[in-house]
């Protein structure tokens, strides 16, 4: 009874978010049968010469500069990866913002269990006296809390962000963040938030027992370890909250765990560890944004929704959703062609197009699966 409501509540989110027939998701690929899950070792297959090609590329600094790894993984099965001189398939790889997708997965093991509800009010103790606690927490989820939080990281008098993950803030990330004034409305205005997503974390962390312990436990228990993403290394501040904005070290494998695992709409061989239709919702676009760039705790690649342009891979297929992070991390997921791409690196702003379009004749040299 408790999955069927879980399930009814996403549906009238899903439908809610954005209105009908403004864009058909393209269905998330299944496991192809006979093909092992990579729980213990991945499937793998000889890297073809033009996909060899466009990885040569991929480490080719006049072209995209700063990679440190790729993996790509196509209908489950490992066909290229390489890594820079200096990195390994041992090297842990720092997420930057990918942890915020990751927390996305966590918050929804949360909601299956009915330990968690998207649509009740955020429980924020600081919010309980005045109009914050309108806020639920699929607005946090969407980044459209309307709380007042300035991510910039090149002006440190505005900041918001520096002084929660370097400053005063940095002891309990949460509350720095819960300390946000209202500045519009929630729900009708999207505003990429680190603040809000360790607000998430801080939430999480309370409802699986308070304190890091248990929060590591949860996370290990009831995702790393299931999926075989053994390197998973979370960061925690001193309050025993998940740095899920920012901080989770992994290997290249592992991060193709992950993409894989949200591809396959939080199945894992054949035990639905997400709600279904989680990953619908979390890539679905919001209807006050015309962009159609963020889902929940995802990147989306739909663009403008009647025209499909500003795709953040603008030569890319619309079907695309990312996980990205500060200076080009990217796990790249994408339905139509049942792909994923791990892309890390170490890459200044100005050259994030170079990464952008490099993905997308990437993605662009595999054909649509049939289904």
């Amino acid at each position: 009874m408790k999955k069927t409501v879980v399930a009814l509540v996403l549906f009238w989110i899903l439908t809610e978010i954005i209105p009908a027939n403004a864009y058909d998701l393209v269905p998330l690929p299944a496991q192809p049968k006979g093909t092992p899950w990579p729980t213990e070792t991945w499937p793998e297959q000889p890297t073809t010469a033009a996909l060899e090609a466009i990885v040569d590329e991929g480490f080719d600094n006049t072209v995209v500069p700063g990679t440190r790894a790729i993996v790509v993984v196509h209908r489950g099965v490992l066909v290229a990866e390489r890594y820079a001189p200096g990195f390994s398939v041992d090297q842990k790889f720092l997420s930057q913002s990918v942890a915020k997708s990751v927390l996305n997965t966590l918050i929804g093991v949360l909601v299956k269990d009915g330990v968690l509800d998207i649509d009740e009010p955020a429980p924020v103790a600081e919010w309980q006296e005045d109009a914050r606690r309108r806020i639920i927490v699929a607005n946090l989820l969407q980044m459209s809390s309307g709380l007042d939080f300035n991510e910039a990281y090149f002006n440190p008098v505005k900041s918001a962000v520096l002084p929660m993950l370097f400053g005063e803030g940095r002891k309990d990330m949460g509350q720095h963040a819960a300390r946000s004034p209202l500045a519009h409305t929630p729900g009708t205005y999207w505003s990429y938030s680190s603040g809000t997503t360790n607000l998430l974390s801080r939430i999480v962390r309370d409802r699986v027992g308070g304190d890091r312990t248990s929060y590591l436990s949860f996370m290990r228990d009831r995702l790393f370890e299931p999926i075989g993403m053994k390197s998973a290394e979370p960061e925690f501040d001193a309050s025993g909250t998940f740095v899920a904005s920012s901080w989770l070290h992994a290997t290249a494998r592992d991060w193709a765990r992950f993409g894989l695992f949200v591809l396959r709409g939080g199945n894992w061989e054949g035990e639905a560890l997400l709600p279904e239709g989680w990953t619908d919702w979390s890539r679905t676009p919001l209807a006050h944004t015309s962009t159609g760039m963020y889902g929940a705790h995802f990147w989306l690649n739909i663009g403008d929704l009647e025209t499909g342009e500003g795709r953040r891979i603008a030569n890319g297929p619309r079907d695309a959703f990312m996980a990205s992070g500060h200076r080009g991390q990217y796990v790249v997921m994408v339905p139509s062609k049942d792909l994923v791409i791990v892309r890390l690196g170490h890459t200044g702003y100005a050259d994030y197009p170079r990464v952008a379009d490099w993905l997308g004749r990437l993605i662009n040299s595999f054909d649509d699966v049939k289904r």
